[in-house]
């Protein structure tokens, strides 16, 4: 069997003394022909040795981790490979993903034993056109089961993030998780909660989307197989959601499938305050930045105040920005608030109407400098109304006209 290999890899594997390996996903895919992966590389070689070695060559070396012994290597033709060096893996007690310490090593055989899942554990010598399996790889890839490469304990009972991508790779390539490595996923499931939130938000957003990542597997609801057995093991109070099992509803209506999951959530735990929930969850468990955490609030908050019928003015002068994303959320849930809020959105857009304070032909600035005396803590409530009046017509959004309204706002504002 021969992989599909470029030239500029051959061409690097020739330049290693060594033999010169692909492994993992990419591997992996070639056997099922499926969409090929980044080409993951390694060799016995430490990463400063592959510097040393391809100085001048025209590939480009940039370290990523001398402790991790992990570089990403550049052809001259602009190809990436994510090189790393045979090692083996020391962790700390925990679900820590990163090992605390690491030992590098010339066994190839030997580096296999870090790897997590047979499939994934498959290495292909490219100067030789060899491939070697030391886990029946091939095997598990043609019976469609995910397998631990050690045993399930060695590999699972320190990694927390072992486990997520587990739950992921079952979804994406609808292959059956083996008996004995799903039952210590959930004997250490506990590792979940040393998992940084990015990773935790990378795997599970993964998860939703896995019927689009490979077109020839693709299976319209196969993540609902991991959200079920995130639900039957009691998984998501791990994650900072106060409930042992969701009810899915709206993550399988939209295409949006990570905001259909929140509104399953939200709807489950029902919490007093969506936006500090929402805040909760998504700073503190899923690591998102603030950007995000806010876009995401103001989607949700925008599709519950619709669903409690909120008047179109506030409504769009709070979500206008977000009603696209908004949309197909409400759609799902009442066509007629749907229809109804979209009407009113065409027609903000038809009579460019200002929905928002930035668009206002005036600023703090000229507060300050016609009106010294007022403080600046109300400059808001003043902004605020003035564009309440713009909106409805009652004062034009030129600066001279806003300027003079001012004085009517102070008399009670």
């Amino acid at each position: 069997m021969q992989l599909e290999i470029s030239k500029e890899l051959k061409k690097l594997a020739n330049l290693f003394p060594c033999e010169l390996y692909i492994v993992g996903g990419y591997v992996r895919n070639f056997l099922l022909n499926i969409e090929l992966e980044d080409v993951d590389i390694c060799s016995q070689l430490k990463v400063e040795e592959v510097e040393k070695l391809l100085q001048g060559s025209g590939y480009i070396c940039k370290i990523k981790s001398k402790m991790l012994g992990s570089m990403l290597v550049t052809s001259p033709k602009g190809e990436k490979y994510e090189y790393t060096c045979f090692r083996r893996d020391y962790y700390a007690k925990g679900g820590h993903h990163q090992p605390e310490r690491v030992e590098f090593i010339e066994s190839v055989e030997e580096d296999a034993k870090r790897r997590d899942f047979t499939c994934n554990s498959l290495y292909y010598d490219i100067k030789n056109d060899r491939l070697l399996d030391f886990y029946h790889g091939i095997d598990d890839l043609q019976k469609k089961i995910l397998r631990t490469v050690e045993t399930p304990d060695e590999v699972l009972c320190h990694d927390g993030v072992r486990i997520l991508r587990l739950f992921r790779f079952q979804c994406e390539l609808n292959f059956k998780i083996e008996k004995q490595t799903y039952l210590t996923a959930l004997k250490y499931s506990n590792n979940l909660r040393d998992v940084g939130g990015d990773k935790v938000i990378y795997e599970i957003t993964r998860i939703l989307h896995s019927p689009t990542k490979y077109k020839k597997l693709a299976k319209s609801k196969s993540y609902m197989i991991a959200l079920r057995q995130f639900n039957k093991a009691n998984l998501w109070p791990i994650f900072g959601i106060d409930c042992p099992k969701i009810k899915f509803k709206m993550v399988k209506k939209v295409q949006r499938r990570s905001l259909g999951f929140l509104i399953d959530v939200i709807d489950t735990v029902n919490p007093i305050s969506i936006s500090y929930y929402l805040n909760l969850i998504l700073t503190n468990s899923f690591g998102m930045n603030k950007k995000m955490v806010d876009q995401y609030i103001n989607i949700l908050s925008g599709y519950y105040e619709a669903l409690n019928r909120l008047q179109n003015k506030p409504y769009f002068f709070k979500y206008f920005n977000n009603f696209t994303e908004i949309y197909p959320l409400l759609f799902h849930k009442s066509k007629y608030l749907a229809s109804k809020y979209q009407f009113f959105y065409k027609y903000i857009i038809q009579h460019k109407l200002i929905v928002s304070i930035k668009d206002l032909k005036i600023n703090g600035e000229d507060i300050k400098k016609y009106y010294p005396s007022v403080n600046s803590n109300r400059y808001k409530a003043i902004f605020e109304s003035l564009l309440s009046d713009v909106f409805d017509g009652v004062v034009n959004n030129n600066k001279k006209e806003l300027i003079n309204a001012v004085e009517g706002k102070l008399k009670y504002l």
